[in-house]
């Protein structure tokens, strides 16, 4: 009875949340979406993007017509709002620095059931505490530290992969879908202007199945893997324009 009223109220929750959150929404962002036709039928994948803003997962619930979930760090779900989204999305819960087993067998689980999850490459918002989260530490600083602090990243260039990243798309064998947010590293600073956010959305050409050589080392595996995380970042970085491409800009502009 009890497991049968969760998820009744998980289901009005969402319901709830696309409505009224969707509204609200619109009332703080402006959103374009470019390259709709990318988007896949019938199929699960891993959604990978920027993560320039608190407001980036939410973003691609309300505007990506894919049932998803995203992988959301322990330490940021000590913000009601985040709880709350990850309640009514079926967020996963995962441990950040560390090979989070249980975390990776329910999203491998989901994709399996059709479901598509999405992440954030680069691991959080704030690059500077990329040590931090690598090593598995809590970041423990107050909700107004991190709403001043960490909720934006206003310089909006790309960072690197945090390590792992690629383990999902390597196990899974999805197809991996990249979207580009632009325009969200200036949600905080329009808001105290009372100024909406135009924010550009592009859906990239889905690309994958990816894979990595059996049989090798754990040396080499590890190589294969922070290669194939690579890849996810310069395929987002083809998205943006080159101010935003960060450490991917001049790789992008020898290729071309």
């Amino acid at each position: 009875m009890r497991r049968r009223w969760d998820r009744a109220y998980n289901a009005f929750l969402r319901w709830f949340l696309l409505r009224v959150g969707g509204l609200v929404a619109r009332m703080i962002f402006k959103v374009t979406v470019v390259g709709a036709e990318n988007l896949p039928e019938g199929e699960s994948v891993l959604v990978i993007s920027n993560h320039f803003s608190w407001f980036d997962g939410a973003l691609l619930t309300f505007h990506l017509p894919l049932r998803f979930a995203y992988l959301v760090a322990v330490e940021a779900q000590r913000m009601w709002p985040i709880r709350l989204y990850m309640r009514a999305f079926d967020g996963i819960s995962v441990w950040r620095g560390q090979v989070d087993r249980k975390a990776l067998r329910t999203a491998l689980d989901r994709l399996r059931q059709g479901r598509s999850i999405g992440i954030f490459p680069e691991g959080g918002i704030d690059p500077s505490l990329a040590e931090q989260r690598a090593r598995g530490e809590l970041i423990q600083e107050s909700f107004a530290d991190d709403y001043n602090n960490h909720a934006a990243r206003r310089d909006a260039r790309l960072a690197p992969p945090q390590p792992g990243v690629a383990y999902l798309a390597v196990k899974s064998g999805v197809r991996i879908l990249p979207v580009a947010l632009i325009g969200t590293e200036q949600v905080i600073d329009n808001f105290r202007r009372r100024r909406r956010t135009p924010v550009t959305m592009v859906v990239g050409p889905l690309f994958g199945p990816l894979a990595i050589d059996e049989g090798v080392s754990k040396q080499e595996r590890r190589r294969q893997l922070d290669a194939v995380a690579e890849q996810f970042m310069l395929r987002l970085a083809m998205l943006f324009p080159p101010e935003y491409q960060g450490p991917y800009r001049s790789q992008l502009a020898n290729d071309l």
